[in-house]
């Protein structure tokens, strides 16, 4: 088992899978393997932290298995205070391209105009020379300490000593903005997003290589798959899902599917050393309609120029940027849908009357995002006298709000509290 250390002492973030839910990251285990917070799978016993809601499993420690447990060494220090962020990332924004592929995909795919393209000031996380681009950084600012406690950036060991460079994906770098106008984080949406196995039944497996695509443009990959007492070496294409049912009874046996991982990641270096972690706490994106943009001035918080009093909610900041342009309304992404607790005091601070939710219209067949819009609600009655509004449109029309907004189409508002 694969372990992160966390900031609460005896706690650590599983790196592999969760015993609970199967999946990775965000779930913590105790030192003694006794206790799981998990994120995913619920039970009565919880309790509400910035990330979501959290749920107690307990696990018999007769019962844990024997697994050699690896935990990574953290270097991390704290991270900076919203200021010295913002005042980093300006002098990072100087420093980076945004590329023409990204530059095409924004126009192109997310079908965005070139004056909104750049005033949003999207950049792109470059392959080589980062330390270059980190040295320019420093240059701008006072000293090289000033990197140390911001994401994203962190030493490394060279010939001639220590020197600052990035870590990171290589993709479009999207910017977290506070109400005040502050970037305090970026999110990269990376241009070769991993692969994964996704397995179910009585069935082990790992990748072992990625091989090149096939001629559909589809990505291959070589794995090892272990099946009761068999081990298979085998190629797998992306998509193309395998299932193995008992030819005696009929019965479902396995299935396995070699799928894309996770598009978007953070922009953090908690692992290197002097890096920082983007989370304590993770930052929540506002979105304004883009001509707002060069009226909105550091430090001023966005209800100064623009009517806040009713305030839209989605996932992920690019999504957000894109609602606030087609719906002209603040839009506010967050990291996740369970991570609607980190809204409050930023919209308490908008004067916010009203929020509505507006996430993927297939919220009611995702299990864990119709929980956490349950827990959403019960939150904010708990905590404030705002109304709630959910967001609904028909599928067909668009996955996300953005898509909807993209075919001409606006969604359906329904009451959820009054």
């Amino acid at each position: 088992m694969k372990l992160r250390r966390t900031k609460h002492d005896g706690w650590y973030e599983i790196q592999s899978q969760c015993p609970i839910c199967g999946h990775k990251g965000w779930c913590r285990i105790n030192r003694e393997q006794t206790i799981v917070h998990c994120m995913r799978v619920p039970s009565d016993d919880h309790f509400d932290s910035v990330i979501g809601r959290q749920f107690r499993h307990y696990l018999d420690p007769n019962a844990v298995p024997k697994t050699k447990v690896e935990i990574e060494v953290n270097k991390v220090v704290d991270k900076k205070p919203d200021y010295h962020l913002n005042r980093v990332y300006r002098a990072l924004l100087k420093e980076l391209p945004l590329s023409p592929m990204h530059y095409s995909h924004l126009l192109n795919d997310r079908l965005m105009e070139e004056n909104v393209v750049q005033i949003r000031e999207y950049r792109t996380m470059p392959v080589q020379e980062r330390y270059k681009v980190a040295k320019s950084v420093i240059s701008r600012l006072s000293d090289s300490s000033d990197l140390l406690g911001v994401p994203g950036f962190f030493c490394q060991e060279g010939k001639y000593g220590a020197y600052w460079t990035m870590a990171g994906g290589t993709g479009l770098m999207i910017p977290f903005r506070t109400i005040s106008n502050e970037i305090t984080g970026w999110q990269i949406r990376v241009d070769n997003p991993p692969l994964e196995l996704d397995m179910k039944g009585a069935i082990k497996g790992e990748i072992l290589e990625e091989l090149p695509r096939d001629e559909s443009g589809k990505r291959r990959a070589k794995c090892s798959l272990k099946v009761q007492d068999k081990t298979l070496i085998v190629e797998l294409t992306e998509k193309d899902k395998k299932v193995c049912m008992s030819s005696a009874s009929g019965q479902f046996v396995f299935s396995v599917e070699l799928k894309q991982g996770q598009r978007y990641w953070w922009w953090s270096s908690g692992s290197k050393d002097n890096g920082a972690s983007i989370g304590g706490p993770l930052p929540v994106h506002l979105a304004l309609p883009s001509p707002c943009l060069k009226y909105w001035t550091v430090g001023d918080t966005a209800d100064a120029i623009f009517d806040c009093s009713e305030v839209w909610v989605t996932e992920g900041p690019l999504k957000a940027d894109k609602a606030a342009d087609g719906l002209l309304k603040p839009v506010f992404g967050i990291p996740g849908a369970g991570a609607f607790s980190l809204l409050l005091e930023p919209l308490k601070a908008l004067g916010c009357k009203h929020i509505i939710f507006a996430y993927d219209a297939d919220v009611v067949n995702t299990p864990e995002v119709e929980m956490a819009l349950g827990q959403c609600v019960e939150f904010f009655a708990r905590e404030t006298d705002m109304k709630l509004s959910l967001a609904m449109w028909d599928i067909s029309l668009g996955k996300g709000i953005d898509d909807l907004l993209d075919n001409g189409y606006l969604p359906q508002v329904s009451t959820l509290l009054e």
